[in-house]
């Protein structure tokens, strides 16, 4: 029953990697680049109202449970219950080492395109709320929105990103805190139903644990596939607001 899911799914993360922007990104100058990610900063500002969002909508106490514990990574702590640095500080971090000043970070605004994604983003998660298989629509469209297509826009913008920043325990030059860990986080490392626990699970795996569960009929097969699809456009609108930046290279 999941095979139409998941072969919808492997389409799309291969038309996002075939994006007319991030397809080209190599050709991109660094102010262009930096430009397009103070905006994708702006988008990622947004997760956690989004997780919240759901948390208060999920019905399940499971779900809710999954949910929340990887919403909380997003404010670490150490091993004394001390607060780490957050995802977003992290962000903030990345971005002054590729280059962006902290003015410049903290003074750009939210283009109307980027605003209205956001907007979308948000309305999504209402349009579900009292509609069948609440549930599973809610993580279905966090899943693939807020986990399985940011590693791929991540993945994508690394090779540029890479330039500046390094991964590994080892790594020489100043190492990426936030753009590599997401990429590898928050993959889709299997299809949904087919999650093994040895050597553990993304967050697109756990979130995918459920939606395995949630789906056992065709008519929740289907909700499932429709937030997969209004996930998918909405990157693709956000993406399509810098082409403009490849005409001019």
């Amino acid at each position: 029953m999941l095979a139409p899911l998941n072969n919808q799914e492997r389409q799309h993360i291969a038309s996002l990697r075939a994006h007319p922007l991030l397809a080209n990104v190599a050709t991109l100058t660094w102010d262009d680049l930096l430009a397009l990610l103070l905006q994708r900063r702006l988008l990622s500002l947004s997760i956690v109202n989004v997780y919240e969002c759901v948390i208060d909508a999920l019905v399940s106490d499971a779900i809710k449970a999954t949910v929340r514990q990887i919403l909380h990574e997003e404010y670490p702590r150490n091993t004394r219950g001390m607060p780490l640095a957050s995802h977003r500080e992290l962000l903030l971090r990345d971005l002054l080492h590729l280059g962006a000043s902290r003015e410049c970070i903290l003074g750009t605004s939210e283009s109307a395109e980027t605003r209205q994604v956001r907007l979308a983003s948000l309305e999504a998660l209402q349009n579900c709320l009292g509609q069948p298989y609440s549930d599973l629509a809610l993580i279905a469209f966090l899943r693939f929105w807020a986990e399985v297509l940011v590693s791929v826009e991540y993945e994508c913008l690394w090779p540029r990103l890479s330039e500046r920043l390094a991964h590994g325990p080892a790594a020489e030059g100043v190492r990426s805190e936030f753009f590599y860990y997401h990429m590898i986080h928050d993959r889709r490392q299997s299809d949904i139903g087919a999650e093994q626990l040895l050597g553990g699970l993304t967050h697109s795996q756990e979130l995918a644990c459920h939606m395995a569960e949630l789906i056992t009929s065709e008519q929740a097969l289907q909700i499932a596939i429709s937030q997969v699809e209004r996930a998918w456009a909405l990157k693709d609108r956000f993406y399509r607001q810098f082409l403009p930046l490849l005409a001019t290279r």
